[in-house]
């Protein structure tokens, strides 16, 4: 069962009480930004992490900001434009189509909170693949299946025993576990060399 977030409601992921459970620079650490010339925020919403990611990238690094809502890239665009970010590049993406971002452009991706409205049925691991450069890092960021004082229903989340066999199955390497909060579980995937 997939649950999907209102874009109505984009101020509560703009809240900054939500640094106490989801900080950006703890779960950003994880993708050596310092070295990364590109940057995918799958699912980036309002730019929650986007945002903070294109201040960490290297000078000519840019982050796409992929997203399926044009609410959600409008409100990113004008924080973008209000923190005087230039190398955010919000990306409109179809849920059954390729996204409009080149094939091996992105050193990493970064896909969090999301991935429980995603139908494993779906182009999106492909897509996330093919995005990536090869030897690139995924972190995949979702919520534990368990009660916690925010998030979807606990009916809605995916095991992260369920991503790691989805994730494998399209061909990635599990490259570990990672702390990323006290609400959710952190995964790493490595797209292969060959």
């Amino acid at each position: 069962m997939t649950h999907q977030f209102d874009p109505a409601h984009a101020e509560r992921l703009l809240d900054e009480g939500r640094r106490a459970w989801h900080d950006p620079a703890q779960v950003l650490r994880h993708l050596n930004l310092e070295r990364c010339t590109a940057l995918a925020d799958v699912g980036c919403g309002p730019g929650w992490f986007a945002l903070e990611a294109a201040r960490r990238v290297p000078p000519g690094g840019r982050v796409y900001a992929v997203d399926l809502s044009p609410e959600m890239l409008a409100l990113l665009s004008r924080r973008a434009r209000a923190a005087g970010l230039e190398n955010v590049l919000p990306v409109l993406a179809e849920e059954e189509d390729e996204w409009p971002v080149p094939t091996g452009a992105c050193a990493a991706a970064l896909i969090a909170n999301v991935y429980h409205e995603v139908d494993p049925a779906s182009m999106f691991v492909g897509e996330v693949k093919r995005i990536l450069e090869p030897g690139g890092l995924c972190l995949l960021v979702d919520w534990k299946p368990e009660a916690t004082p925010v998030g979807p229903p606990v009916s809605a989340r995916v095991a992260p025993e369920d991503v790691v066999a989805e994730f494998t199955a399209a061909g990635f390497d599990y490259a570990g576990p990672c702390d990323v909060g006290p609400y959710s579980y952190g995964l790493r995937f490595v797209k292969p060399r060959q």
